[in-house]
């Protein structure tokens, strides 16, 4: 092969042609043009990345500078931002209220007077005095201090870490004195032959594991550390037979609700499954489909080894309604009697992450301002939709017809004339491209009344899974995949519906089990008491 030359001595170009020389500058202009355009974008997608990685999880475009600040000086940042109240030492209010959604974007509720003790009056009280001892009581003056009264009490919360207690049970057995027959008390049920697991123990490693997302090895070892020696793999079988054996049925019930729903939002995630008969690093993927503010909340996982469009196309082959979901293909092309409603939050991302990028790169100001006029659009849409809670369906309606509708279309004319001013694999370029390829699904919410505007709902109800995934890093079997599909369900939508999940699941484990032998009718007819949203559930289970 000839080897190019790439570079020229003095000597040599001064034998050029002037002509050559022109022709050869001109060609090093365009080149250098054309990789400061390609370097440009690479340190955008620089700022891009490593907002994401450090910076702070906001799209608000008050809060979009100096993201690697929040990284390296957290504390300060965080004290600079704080208010009085908020650096203030928590209440026990603050910690135990049960009244609160643990939803950030809500405005924490003030708190009334004797509102402690309605906080406080599901957690277990004793009462200890304060008092003197007869040294202390004997006054300087050569009296005695006598008792006259009790000051206002004080409240303070304690926590005891997990305790396990071991119940040796002793069947006693009888036989009749007259004929000799013999008749044996009943035993403990069991939720596995010859398992020592309980109601109460499953429960525990389910709340820790599916709510509090602690990987086995981590639950294993604080388990060992108070003297229980349960290993990971014994935990990790016990909840595949819990999900298989008992929870299931609950979960097929809790899809039948589901797909009743008129809207329905749904979002994907990666997770890595170590044996699921493809090589190593395949990725798999858990779906999630959950109402909006719906009568019964429900949250629906999903395991599938692949994106493949056939998997929603499968589980929503019966649905009839509003589906809200980002701009992934699969979701658009199920048709039907499907109306796909795009993402406006997704819509104005690729802006966020321009206007995080370039905030101080003044050659490329151009860019910047497109999509600053983006997100403000983009906002205008959203507040003055906010503006419409709590008009009457109808007036609703006619408002998004007519006011929203036209605001949205404002838009997209706008975008439209920006087409070709910035380069399209640039951020900006890609947020202009997104709203016109998505433009129908976008301004379909429109034409309902309660149909959102984005579809945060399903990513707020997967992050729990992802924050999960981030610990656990991996499933290892196709069969602990599925069981983790059932279990997070069935652990959001309880959460969904203000119950207290380790309590929820200890009943299941008791209350399942126990009519497992009914007729099909009957079970059934349990089954439906059994579910989050059943209004025969114990009062100790629900959130007060």
């Amino acid at each position: 092969m000839r080897e190019e030359k790439t570079a020229f001595t003095k000597e040599q170009l001064k034998g050029f042609s002037k002509d050559l020389l022109i022709e050869m500058v001109l060609s090093m202009s365009s080149q250098m043009t054309e990789m400061n355009k390609q370097m440009a974008l690479l340190t955008e997608r620089i700022n891009v990345m490593l907002g994401a990685r450090y910076g702070r999880r906001t799209e608000k475009s008050n809060e979009i500078p100096h993201q690697m600040e929040f990284c390296f000086n957290e504390a300060e940042v965080l004290i600079t931002d704080a208010t009085k109240e908020q650096l203030a030492e928590p209440t026990v209010e603050e910690i135990v209220s049960a009244q609160e959604s643990a939803d950030t974007s809500k405005k924490r509720k003030s708190h009334t007077k004797g509102s402690r003790e309605e906080m406080l009056k599901d957690i277990p009280h004793e009462e200890r005095e304060c008092s003197l001892n007869d040294e202390d009581l004997a006054c300087e003056c050569g009296g005695t201090y006598k008792e006259y009264g009790t000051s206002d009490y004080t409240t303070r919360l304690e926590f005891t870490p997990a305790s396990f207690k071991v119940i040796a049970y002793h069947v006693k057995n009888y036989r009749c004195s007259k004929c000799g027959d013999i008749k044996r008390a009943p035993g403990p049920a069991s939720l596995f032959e010859g398992s020592l697991a309980t109601p109460s123990l499953l429960a525990g490693i389910m709340t820790a594991k599916y709510i509090n997302a602690m990987p086995f090895y981590r639950l294993e070892t604080a388990f060992a550390n108070n003297g229980a020696y349960i290993r990971r793999q014994t935990m990790a079988r016990w909840m595949i037979m819990a999900a298989e054996r008992y929870f299931s049925l609950l979960f097929d019930r809790m899809t039948e609700e589901l797909l009743t729903e008129e809207i329905i939002h749904a979002d994907e995630t990666t997770v890595m499954v170590s044996k699921d008969e493809r090589k190593a690093g395949s990725k798999s993927y858990m779906w999630v489909y959950t109402t909006e503010k719906s009568e019964h909340p429900v949250v629906i996982f999903e395991y599938q080894k692949t994106r493949a469009a056939s998997h929603p196309k499968e589980f929503l082959a019966d649905y009839h309604g509003y589906l809200c979901c980002d701009g992934y293909e699969a979701y658009h092309t199920l048709g039907g009697d499907i109306t796909i409603c795009g993402c406006w939050a997704h819509a104005r991302r690729h802006y966020s992450n321009a206007v995080k990028a370039l905030q101080d790169n003044a050659e490329r100001a151009d860019e910047l301002n497109v999509s600053q006029e983006a997100l403000r659009r983009i906002g205008e849409l959203f507040d003055t939709d906010k503006s419409y809670r709590g008009l009457p369906v109808d007036e609703r309606l006619e408002k998004r017809q007519k006011e929203l509708r036209a605001k949205a279309d404002e838009y997209f004319e706008w975008v439209r004339s920006k087409f070709g001013t910035v380069p399209p694999k640039s951020e900006t370029g890609k947020g202009l491209a997104y709203s016109m390829n998505q433009k129908n699904c976008l301004l379909a919410c429109l034409s309902t009344a309660d149909v959102p505007l984005d579809n945060s709902e399903a990513e707020r109800k997967i992050r729990n899974f992802v924050i999960s995934r981030k610990n656990f890093v991996l499933i290892d079997t196709i069969n602990g995949a599925k069981a983790s599909a059932v279990l997070f369900s069935i652990a959001e939508t309880a959460k969904a519906n203000n119950l207290r999940p380790y309590e929820y699941f200890k009943y299941l484990l008791e209350e399942i089990p126990a009519h497992m032998s009914d007729p099909v009718d009957k079970f059934n007819d349990h089954l439906e008491d059994l579910l989050p949203w059943s209004e025969n559930l114990p009062a100790q289970i629900r959130k007060q």
